[in-house]
């Protein structure tokens, strides 16, 4: 992947004048030529998470400013909560040239069966701010080669990234602030390497599995405890079946946006544009809305589970733990030019 990051790097200023609006479209039939932009376009869109939750009410939003923007020709129905199973299930769907879903969005580490080039972005403590993570994933001229070599490999186009928030680790053990208070737990992760290997790392038992498996599994006792983020934890009432949160902030995770090429391709440029806008307009709906909650979503933690947030010198201990995580993965993935994608993500 070395090779493909350097020629995409060097043709990153084309890419980036294709990409910066990453723009996608949605389509129940032809979408090609001044006709077709009359005829009513559908779309069916996939989440895993709670209606509550921000990429839930973001896609939404998406789908009301594809109807503004599209004077109504543009009509995308957002099933929410695995209502169409799991994503994996739905993405399967857009990679086919007519298949049942057209768009979705889901957590980078959900996708790495379909292709590894997202993988990077599941290391521990890759970025060091909520901001530095918007800056790079809006701007980086890595993520945008990235996301023209995903696109050959999946036939799926990336239009942009939802926050999923900071992951963070709740269990129903007992209090986790430092890395030996991991060892022993049984901990849910998403089916991807790199999160296998930071919790093996911190002498965890981490187990792979769908999250529309998850709550049942807390519940019932099969795992400990889980690591996403604050708000899709208390979205998702993981706080009724687990008794600790630590802000552990391992990853900033993205939601990330997804359109079948075959719909994409089937537009007219008129309508790519109008997907495209909309796609960013749901972004930034989305992450003014994850800034806007967490206060509050903290604070209603705090009513039924014993939060721990980190100080600078116990959130370096589980850094520094997770540091054999990228010997590993420069092992595990020699083609991969990690270097350049860290050297990318500091300039932000």
């Amino acid at each position: 992947m070395k090779k493909f990051l350097s020629l995409a790097l060097a043709t990153a200023m084309t890419i980036s004048l294709v990409a910066c609006g990453k723009g996608n479209t949605p389509s129940s039939g032809s979408a090609s030529g001044s006709d077709a932009s009359a005829d009513k376009i559908k779309i069916t869109y996939a989440n895993t998470v709670a209606d509550a939750n921000p990429q839930a009410i973001s896609a939404n939003y998406m789908a009301e400013r594809l109807n503004e923007l599209s004077g109504g020709r543009i009509e995308m129905t957002v099933f929410n909560n695995n209502k169409l199973g799991a994503f994996s299930d739905c993405f399967q769907q857009m990679q086919l040239p007519n298949g049942t879903v057209q768009m979705g969005d889901v957590s980078s580490g959900s996708v790495t069966q379909f292709s590894e080039l997202l993988t990077p972005f599941a290391l521990p403590f890759l970025f060091s701010s909520m901001e530095q993570s918007f800056n790079y994933f809006d701007n980086g001229e890595t993520i945008k080669a990235i996301e023209e070599e995903f696109l050959k490999q999946t036939n799926v186009r990336i239009l942009g990234y939802f926050y999923n928030d900071a992951r963070a680790l709740t269990n129903s053990k007992h209090v986790v602030d430092s890395p030996d208070d991991c060892a022993g737990l049984k901990l849910r992760v998403m089916t991807s390497d790199v999160y296998i290997k930071t919790f093996e790392a911190l002498d965890a038992a981490p187990i792979g599995m769908q999250f529309s498996e998850l709550f049942s599994a807390l519940q019932q006792g099969a795992v400990d405890g889980q690591d996403n983020g604050l708000l899709l934890s208390m979205d998702s009432k993981f706080n009724e079946v687990q008794g600790y949160y630590t802000d552990l902030g391992h990853v900033q995770d993205t939601s990330v946006i997804f359109i079948s090429e075959a719909v994409w391709q089937s537009l007219s440029e008129e309508d790519r544009a109008i997907v495209q806008q909309a796609a960013d307009d749901a972004v930034k709906h989305n992450r003014d809305l994850c800034k806007e909650k967490l206060d509050s979503y903290l604070e209603e933690m705090k009513k039924t589970m014993e939060v721990t947030i980190l100080t600078d010198e116990q959130r370096a201990a589980f850094k520094e733990a997770c540091q054999p995580v990228y010997d590993w993965y420069r092992e595990a993935y020699p083609d991969y030019d990690l270097d350049a994608i860290m050297a990318d993500i500091e300039k932000y």
